[in-house]
């Protein structure tokens, strides 16, 4: 395709380490640092008290008891504990959302979302009439814009986890493009996020000839914008999009195909422009942010080449190829934040999502894997520090030799 690298030279990168998200995380850990759980307190009392604050009259103890909810379905994977509580969590739930309190809409929005992770298709059917609460709210443009964009991608997660309704997800993804033009960087972001994450279960071939033209634009003309969460979001949903018309190209209709690559070197064109550009009001960490995403796009892009994203969990490497299961992952993240270890160890709802398995180490393997990682340390850091100082040699002798010509 035009403007494109030649396919046969396509270059897979190098897997990308976990470090995107530690500043998720870290933001996370920081909002949550006030709240804790009693170790020596079972999880049947702790829920038991966080129910009795839910179902308080005064809207601070249901704030503390909604964010302690929180905390607990992000940190602890116990599904069984928390089963008997669903229809009153459920009855919270939409009492929050009908609050005028904003912060506390917000927070019932986060704790369905983090129910529907910890439970998926578990997650009783009732549940489902939110949907259209949700739905809702995220369309009136009354609404506080932090709230609509909370609501949002609640609504994605339920369809990506709990709900098997494609009408519902399809209506969701409608909304969320039609929002992609809102002046609200809230509504934006909600909106741009929601249907990258629903857009990545839809199967290559419905993405490149159903979606990839009619969101395509509109998701381009979202990278104008100046809010820099929106357009990683839009960025990503484009690199997605071009990931799923190269698998399906050889089927492609003539004209499609033509006004398909048309649209593509407008996309390479734009996504050039932001590797290498950044707002001025942007600070140093969030350039570099920018032009480090888009630098990975633009190459997704023009090489044709997905991305890949490595992790550790309990000394296995856990590897996810391709920009739909990233998406996801991301997603996962985002929501999760500094409990995803250990959803991704115990919820079996995660391993079903990016196909992976555990294998758990003796100690004495364990500990001889910590040895091999100290090892490589201690060589890589030796090797580091030799080149440096050949370097450092080699400009001192320049110097030198410099300095005698003169």
């Amino acid at each position: 395709m035009p403007k494109r690298k030649d396919k046969k030279n396509r270059r897979r990168p190098e897997p990308e380490s976990s470090s995107r998200g530690e500043s998720e995380t870290a933001s996370v850990a920081s909002e949550m640092s006030d709240l804790w759980i009693a170790n020596e307190a079972s999880m049947e009392d702790i829920v038991k008290d966080l129910i009795e604050g839910l179902q308080e009259k005064r809207s601070a103890t249901r704030m503390k008891a909604l964010k302690k909810l929180c905390k607990l379905l992000q940190t602890k994977f116990a599904p069984e504990v928390l089963e008997g509580s669903l229809l009153t969590i459920q009855s919270v739930i939409t009492n929050g959302l009908r609050s005028k309190d904003v912060k506390e809409a917000v927070l019932a929005c986060q704790v369905l979302g983090l129910l529907s992770i910890t439970f998926g298709l578990d997650l009783p059917n009732s549940f489902s009439d939110l949907l259209k609460v949700l739905h809702t709210i995220a369309a009136d443009h009354t609404k506080n814009a932090a709230f609509r964009g909370a609501a949002f991608r609640t609504l994605a997660m339920l369809c990506f986890v709990s709900i098997e309704d494609p009408f519902a997800a399809g209506e969701v993804m409608k909304l969320s493009e039609a929002q992609f033009k809102s002046k609200e960087p809230g509504v934006t972001e909600g909106a741009t996020s929601a249907w990258t994450l629903i857009a990545s279960t839809m199967g290559s071939k419905v993405l490149a000839n159903q979606h990839m033209l009619s969101a395509g634009q509109k998701l381009l003309i979202a990278l104008d914008g100046k809010d820099a969460d929106t357009k990683q979001n839009a960025g990503r949903a484009l690199a997605m999009l071009c990931e799923a018309c190269d698998e399906v190209e050889a089927s492609m209709d003539s004209k499609l195909k033509e006004d398909i690559e048309r649209l593509m070197d407008n996309i390479v064109d734009k996504l050039s422009d932001l590797a290498t550009t950044s707002d001025k009001s942007q600070n140093k960490k969030e350039k570099a942010r920018q032009r480090a995403s888009f630098r990975e796009f633009l190459q997704s892009v023009e090489s044709g080449s997905g991305a890949v994203e490595s992790f550790i969990i309990s000394s296995n490497d856990i590897t996810i190829e391709g920009w739909v299961k990233v998406t996801q992952f991301g997603e996962i993240r985002r929501w999760l934040g500094i409990g995803l270890q250990t959803h991704m160890k115990e919820n079996p709802l995660l391993g079903d999502i990016f196909k992976f398995s555990l294998q758990y180490l003796s100690r004495g393997e364990e500990k001889e894997a910590r040895e091999d990682k100290i090892q490589f340390a201690k060589m890589y850091s030796r090797v580091k520090k030799e080149k440096y100082q050949k370097v450092r040699m080699r400009k001192t002798q320049a110097m030198v030799r410099t300095e005698e010509d003169l």
